[in-house]
């Protein structure tokens, strides 16, 4: 089980103030309390900062990319992100990471069980799909599961030693903010090969293209290095395809002629191409050069 007293970062989502344990889960100096749930995280998301009733992935989504997680073909992507990390860090020291937009917990409890041989991780990952976070539970109890955004993190400034944002939106302010200065920033996105194969089987015309954050992130993050993680794998059955197509934004813009089609393949070969860039927080809280003196 995870320390409620190691993991002493949680800052209120009302008011930004500490966030102490409590009988019944954690909270502020000014009377905001959250209750912690039976499955063992805390929902940070208040109600007004919801864009829906139920935002992020559903049930049925998170349970498709669980049960395709499992088998493993993205495990050697999950290898690399855990190995450009760990290199960055220094053995033997304890460390506070936040996985931005962690889904169902795959590559937040991989990470846990990497680091855990050198160094000392304190891991909190956080999403706004309950489902998501629910799921990811059951995965592990050394992490601090939280129902939250990323665009108003609920750990308190300067706490973080690296931030993880895996195929999730980016937010530069949140992310330079929660970071401590240096401190590490990676970013997983699609390359322009990513299920080419899938791509091409869905849409009648294919663009190959990916997106850097780079430009977005500036200047608050300066980039320290690109790594592209690139390799085949095969789906044997039917089943196997469809989920990886439900676990994706695919599905929503997949009509009923490519659905058809797909449901037809018992085999697929495919190809995972995705970039991983690594950031370092600049943390430049000097004047800029245009500002009235």
């Amino acid at each position: 089980m995870i320390d409620s007293q190691a993991h002493n970062s949680l800052g209120c989502p009302l008011c930004g103030q500490p966030l102490a344990a409590t009988p019944s889960g954690v909270a502020c100096v000014n009377n905001h309390s959250f209750d912690r749930a039976r499955q063992g995280y805390l929902n940070l998301l208040p109600v007004q900062n919801k864009r829906s009733r139920a935002p992020g992935d559903d049930a049925a989504m998170v349970n498709n990319r669980r049960n395709f997680l499992q088998l493993g073909h993205y495990q050697a992507l999950s290898d690399a992100i855990n190995h450009q990390l760990l290199s960055h860090l220094k053995s033997g020291e304890s460390v506070n990471i936040l996985d931005s937009g962690c889904g169902e917990g795959y590559y937040s409890t991989r990470l846990q069980q990497a680091l855990e041989q050198q160094l000392s991780p304190l891991i909190s990952a956080i999403d706004i799909s309950k489902p998501a976070i629910r799921a990811a539970c059951q995965r592990s109890k050394m992490i601090q599961w939280l129902v939250a955004s990323s665009r108003q993190i609920p750990l308190l400034p300067a706490s973080q030693d690296a931030i993880l944002c895996l195929f999730a939106p980016t937010s530069r302010d949140s992310f330079a903010s929660t970071l401590k200065p240096g401190g590490l920033l990676l970013v997983a996105t699609t390359g322009e090969d990513h299920l080419i194969e899938l791509r091409e089987l869905i849409y009648p015309e294919v663009k190959r293209r990916f997106f850097d954050p780079t430009d977005s992130l500036q200047p608050a993050f300066e980039p320290i290095e690109t790594q592209q993680v690139q390799y085949r794998f095969k789906l044997d059955n039917n089943q196997t395809i469809l989920q990886l197509l439900a676990m994706t934004p695919h599905q929503w813009r997949t009509d009923e002629a490519a659905r058809l089609r797909l449901q037809q393949i018992e085999q697929l070969e495919l190809t995972l191409d995705v970039r991983l860039q690594l950031y370092r927080n600049s943390n430049d809280q000097s004047p800029r050069a245009d500002a009235t003196l």
